[in-house]
């Protein structure tokens, strides 16, 4: 299949500690990729190193066969590499429409005596982001809520924001850090049907980190297992769920399937 990223021998190093050694992966388009490990394993620092939020210590990235070690993390965002966080970075105090409609903008580039005068192009452009925005927000279910400030969402609509603002920038590949996080029940069963639902939408290609075994066994169509920064185990949710390295390092015992 077409490998859409690559990462080979990534490494990140702090002083005497390695968060993550020697890790490689390859995600092909398309795909639904599972991450998972105990707490503290390198599952978010591995996705830090992929878009660039911190440097590898060595180690590199092809995305769409182009190296894009080093890259800074807006040109990565530019090049169709986006992502949500384990912590919820949502502008609070603005509303949910304009949280979206300033990720939208990150590929546009506005003529300043447009804007300042407004131009009828400039004006065709906001309203062309405006709509696509609603279009998204009602995809996510929560065109309801447009005019409510961020801040004032419950934690699962919070959580819908942000991956709402990744879509916005039109990404290639799709980085969810902990999606499920403080979701009951019903609400990880709705989102993992989303999720299926935007992969195929929007040709997306989806990577994952997530700590609800359940949602990612029934989801994932290759999942990775990091423990101490380095990788264990690879294959499918049966191959991981009966793999003894994993069962001591992390599961415990086999996960059983919905």
């Amino acid at each position: 299949m077409d490998v859409l990223l690559e990462a080979i021998e990534l490494t990140k190093q702090y002083k005497g500690l390695k968060a993550v050694a020697g890790y490689s992966v390859k995600i092909s388009r398309g795909e639904i990729r599972g991450l998972i490990g105990p707490n503290g394993a390198g599952k978010t620092t591995t996705f830090n190193l992929l878009t660039s939020m911190v440097k590898s210590t060595s180690g590199n990235i092809y995305f769409e066969g182009k190296k894009i070690t080093g890259v800074r993390a807006d040109q990565i965002a530019r090049l169709g590499i986006c992502r949500t966080f384990q912590n919820i970075r949502l502008f609070k105090n603005l509303t949910v429409l304009e949280n979206v409609l300033i990720a939208a903008q990150i590929k546009k580039k506005y003529n300043f005596m447009s804007v300042l005068l407004s131009s009828p192009s400039f004006l065709r452009e906001e309203k062309h982001l405006v709509d696509r925005s609603l279009e998204l927000l009602e995809t996510m279910g929560l065109i309801n809520a447009k005019d409510i400030k961020a801040r004032n969402l419950p934690y699962g609509q919070q959580r819908k924001l942000e991956i709402a603002r990744a879509l916005a920038v039109g990404p290639k590949l799709l980085l969810l850090d902990e999606p499920a996080a403080g979701m009951n029940p019903s609400e990880s069963t709705e989102l993992m049907g989303l999720i299926r639902y935007l992969r195929d939408k929007f040709k997306l290609t989806i990577f994952l980190i997530e700590h609800d075994m359940k949602f990612v066994m029934n989801l994932c169509e290759k999942i990775q297992v990091l423990n101490y920064g380095t990788l264990i185990a690879e294959g499918s949710a049966a191959e991981i769920q009966n793999n003894p390295d994993v069962i001591s390092a992390y599961l415990g015992r086999a996960v059983e399937s919905a």
